[in-house]
C-alpha cells in the first residue's frame, strides 16, 4: 500500500517574532527561494510519495493553498482540508482517516525540515510491521520537549543515558491503519500533538519505535531559527555541475544559479541558490545563503544569509553575515558628506553595527 503525506500546518496564534515575507504563516517563510512548505512536499516527493492532505487552521488556508498550487512539487496530488482547532480540538484525525484511509502515513510539520531523507523511516513502518516511528532529536529549538513519564513509556532514557533535552522533531511516521487508532489525539496552536499520538497507541498495545534524527530546524517568528531552516534546505542542493567559470567567476561546492541571473567578477562558495532575474557583480557570496529573484548584488560579500526578492546590496563595505534582507530593500555606502549611518527601521527590526 502506497504511503501518503499529511502536511500540519500550525495556526498563528501565539507565534511572536518578525515576519518577514508579507506574511504570518510561519510555512510560507521562503528558504532558498521556495516557502517550507514546498520544501517539505519536495522530501514527500523523494519518498515516493505521491498524495497529501494539507491540514490548515482556517486562519491562513487560502494564502497556503494558493502557494502550494503555484510552486509546490510536481507530481504529488495535494488535497487541502481545513479544520478549526478552536471549535473542534479532536475533529482532525477523524477528518484525516475520511482522506487517507488505512494506508501508511507521514505526518510533516509544515514550518520545519528535516535534515535528512524520510524514505528510510518509510521503510521501518513497512518492514517491521510497527505502528509509529517518533523521530526525536536532542538540543534543537522549536521541539516539543519529552516529559520524564512520556520518556519512560516510550523508552527513550534507554537511547541516551545522559538524557541531554530530547524533543520531538516535527515528524513521525504511521503504519497502516495507525492513524485509526489515533483518533482520541487533539489539535493544538502548533498542530497535531505528535508526542500524544505515540503515546496513545502505546498505551493501547501498538508498536512504537523511537529513532534519533541529527536535525529538525523549525521556524516559529525567531531570524536565527529561519537561518538554521535555510541551511537545511541549502544543504538537500543535488550535486549538479556548477556553471562555468566564465567572466571572472568562480564556484565552489555546490552553486545553482537559474538560467536568467548574472554573474561577473564573483566568488560564489556553496552551497548557494541564486534565483532568477538576479544580478551578482564584483561580490563574494558565501556559504548558506539565498539570492531571490531580481536581487541586485554589487561591491558586497555576504554569507549564512537570506536576500528576498528584489532587494539590492551595493558597496556596503563590509561583510554581511547571518542576516535577512527583506522583500525590496535596500542596503548600500552613501559617500556624501556629512558622514553619519541613516537608518529606517520598522517595529521589531533588529540592526547590529559591528
Amino acid at each position: 500500500m502506497q504511503a501518503k503525506g499529511v502536511i500540519v500546518v500550525p495556526t498563528t496564534e501565539r507565534l511572536g517574532g518578525r515576519w518577514l515575507d508579507a506574511t504570518r504563516a510561519t510555512a510560507l517563510q521562503r528558504v532558498a527561494n521556495r516557502p517550507i512548505v514546498c520544501h517539505v512536499l519536495d522530501a514527500f516527493a523523494a519518498a515516493g510519495v505521491a498524495e497529501a492532505v494539507l491540514l490548515t487552521p482556517p486562519d491562513v488556508a487560502e494564502e497556503i493553498e494558493a502557494c502550494v498550487r503555484a510552486e509546490g512539487a510536481s507530481g504529488i496530488e495535494v488535497r487541502p482540508l481545513v479544520h478549526d482547532y478552536r471549535v473542534d480540538p479532536g475533529g482532525a484525525v477523524e477528518a484525516l482517516v475520511e482522506l487517507v484511509g488505512d494506508a501508511p502515513v507521514i505526518a510533516h510539520r509544515a514550518n520545519g525540515l528535516l535534515g535528512q531523507p524520510l524514505a528510510p523511516f518509510l521503510e521501518l513502518v513497512q518492514e517491521s510491521s510497527r505502528d509509529v516511528v517518533l523521530l526525536v532529536t536532542q538540543g534543537a529549538r522549536n521541539t516539543e520537549r519529552l516529559a520524564p513519564a512520556s520518556q519512560r513509556m516510550l523508552r527513550i532514557v534507554e537511547m541516551d543515558p545522559a538524557n541531554a533535552g530530547f524533543g520531538v522533531a516535527g515528524v513521525c511516521v504511521l503504519g497502516p491503519g495507525a492513524l485509526r487508532s489515533a483518533r482520541a489525539v487533539r489539535w493544538s496552536a502548533h498542530g497535531l500533538e505528535l508526542e500524544a499520538m505515540a503515546e496513545e497507541l502505546a498505551e493501547h498495545g501498538g508498536g512504537v519505535q523511537v529513532r534519533m534524527v541529527r536535525s529538525w530546524r523549525a521556524f516559529a517568528g525567531d531570524v536565527g531559527d529561519l537561518l538554521d531552516v535555510n541551511r537545511t534546505a541549502l544543504d538537500a542542493l543535488d550535486d549538479g555541475a556548477n556553471p562555468p567559470e566564465i567572466d571572472g567567476n568562480r564556484f565552489e561546492g555546490r552553486v545553482l544559479i537559474d538560467p536568467t541571473a548574472t554573474i561577473s567578477s564573483s566568488v560564489i562558495c556553496g552551497p548557494v541558490i541564486v534565483g532568477a532575474g538576479a544580478h551578482v557583480a564584483d561580490s563574494y557570496i558565501g556559504p548558506h545563503t539565498s539570492i531571490g529573484e531580481r536581487v541586485r548584488v554589487e561591491g558586497a560579500e555576504i554569507e549564512r544569509s537570506i536576500v528576498l526578492a528584489g532587494a539590492s546590496i551595493v558597496h556596503v563595505g563590509g561583510r554581511l553575515v547571518a542576516s535577512v534582507v527583506g522583500r525590496e530593500a535596500r542596503i548600500f555606502r552613501d559617500f556624501s558628506v556629512p558622514r553619519a549611518i541613516r537608518l529606517q527601521v520598522g517595529d521589531g527590526d533588529e540592526v547590529a553595527l559591528c
